[in-house]
């Protein structure tokens, strides 16, 4: 229930993610990032390294808010800009194992630190790119977030029915038991149709596929529109189912069966945003490749 709710939190947060009010979403991403990042820090702990937990939490924000600031200026790159943290980041986080001189931990401090601002915050960071897209005014990107949110959530609801009702093999039973290759399946079709419905009737959306379909084909047929946004969407679910059993595969090296406890009556922040961590990149790279199409 606490998933869901913080899902569409998120969902309406974006939807009014303009003038002051997009203040906002840099601050709850922030708060994602944190608590995904003091999970991922347990996992480590868990096999004995020895991240520097408040380091990360100091540089996941600054990290957030700089993306925040240079995409409100169009006139920033924002690719260079919001590289200077993650150069800070680095520097400081070496100044200190080196300052600390505990050779036995050294490796292992950088290196469990970094991998969880990697994966943590630096990918859930496109969340923000995303919406507050700063290329062609022809995309908004609250609207292509929307798509986003749908299809990658959709492929939950799609494989948990499918692989209920149908499920008789095992997907990758040494890692996730539960998961079936039948759930696999109707998770992407699920997303899938939905992604090929969205891509025929939301705005913003729906006029950059047409143009995709149209630098492709050469027409703009609506079944061409609808299958170009069904493949989208198969990719996007694809792609967060496997980012569910990456960090499934993480709590299982680790011996934890939940990503942790921090906000209550859900199992981990981890456990809801794993799926959105390697589709949000895709998606960004999405959005670029249709505003140089067009």
């Amino acid at each position: 229930m606490s998933a869901s709710v913080l899902i569409i939190s998120l969902v309406l947060i974006v939807t009014f993610s303009r003038g002051w009010s997009s203040i906002f979403l840099p601050i709850v991403i922030s708060g994602i990032s944190s608590v995904g990042l003091l999970e991922f820090y347990n996992f480590t702990e868990q096999k004995g390294y020895k991240p520097i937990r408040l380091w990360g939490i100091i540089f996941s924000v600054l990290y957030i808010f700089t993306v925040y600031f240079a995409s409100l200026n169009i006139k920033l790159q924002i690719e260079d800009f919001a590289l200077m943290p993650v150069f800070l980041a680095i520097l400081s986080l070496s100044i200190i194992v080196v300052a600390k001189q505990k050779i036995d931990s050294a490796l292992s401090t950088v290196v469990s630190s970094l991998t969880g601002f990697i994966y943590v915050t630096w990918l859930i960071a496109f969340l923000m790119r995303i919406v507050l897209w700063n290329g062609t005014e022809q995309i908004d990107g609250r609207f292509f977030f929307l798509f986003f949110v749908v299809v990658v959530k959709s492929t939950d609801i799609g494989a948990y029915f499918y692989g209920t009702w149908f499920g008789k093999h095992k997907l990758v039973p040494k890692i996730s038991p539960n998961k079936t290759i039948e759930g696999f399946v109707g998770g992407v079709t699920f997303a899938a149709i939905l992604g090929a419905i969205l891509a025929s009737t939301l705005p913003s959306v729906h006029p950059m596929f047409v143009k995709l379909s149209e630098t492709l084909f050469k027409c703009d047929n609506t079944i061409l529109v609808a299958c170009l946004g069904l493949v989208v969407a198969g990719t996007l679910s694809v792609l967060g189912q496997f980012g569910d059993l990456a960090e499934s595969i993480f709590k299982r090296d680790s011996k934890v069966k939940d990503s942790g406890g921090y906000i209550p009556g859900m199992g981990g922040v981890l456990d809801v945003i794993d799926s959105l961590l390697f589709t949000a990149p895709a998606m960004y790279i999405f959005m670029k490749l249709l505003e140089n199409v067009n």
